[in-house]
């Protein structure tokens, strides 16, 4: 879970009060772990969906339901798709591993995830054109949106997406290429240590 605009002590009794007993919350900054009963992945899901609900527009709830034996392992697979999900910068709401199937997929196979890492360097390393991939991520890959919520020229972006091209060998414009820079990034947020990822968010 991220949510913005909250104090760790009023998100804690707000989940208290939403949940009830026989929970376990962990939280720093805002951002952390509810442990919570459900019987299954879909009592899990709206449970996740109710709490988000009651919480506001500006949070973040990665969702995954394990038996209590692969308990850290679920963990993990949430943290992991918050990291991804935030660095592709998806809207707040209720998100699961089934979101993000291919990015959590191709960043899991170390040697793919260092190819895809050292290929968005060049991108990364250079804030306006890393803000500018976000924004037409954000945007589903409509320039015309991400120029808006830029607050910049057609042009400007359009400029901007040739260098990532020239950068990567790979178009931002095309479904294709956006769809392999976009999984680079996600490798990228991952390929970090898990401390500098949760600061970042």
């Amino acid at each position: 879970m991220q949510a913005l605009g909250f104090t760790d002590y009023a998100l804690t009794r707000m989940i208290g009060r939403f949940c009830g007993t026989g929970i376990l919350v962990r939280l720093s900054g805002g951002r952390g772990h509810v442990l919570a009963p459900a019987g299954d992945r879909q009592q899990a899901l709206r449970l996740a969906r109710r709490m988000r609900a009651e919480l506001g527009d500006a949070v973040w709830i990665s969702v995954t339901w394990r038996p209590f034996q692969e308990l850290a392992g679920g963990v993990r697979e949430a943290e992991d798709v918050l990291r991804i999900v935030c660095a592709l910068g998806r809207q707040p709401g209720v998100h699961q591993l089934e979101d993000v199937a291919v990015e959590f997929a191709v960043v899991s196979n170390p040697e793919v995830s260092r190819r895809l890492t050292t290929l968005i360097e060049p991108v990364v390393s250079r804030p306006e054109l890393l803000r500018t991939l976000e924004a037409l991520i954000a945007a589903d890959g409509n320039r015309a949106r991400a120029a808006a919520d830029l607050v910049i020229h057609r042009s400007t972006i359009d400029y901007r997406l040739g260098r990532i091209e020239a950068l990567t060998g790979h178009s931002p414009v095309r479904v294709r290429g956006l769809q392999t820079l976009c999984t680079a990034l996600a490798a990228h947020t991952l390929a970090r240590p898990r401390s500098a990822s949760a600061s970042d968010m």
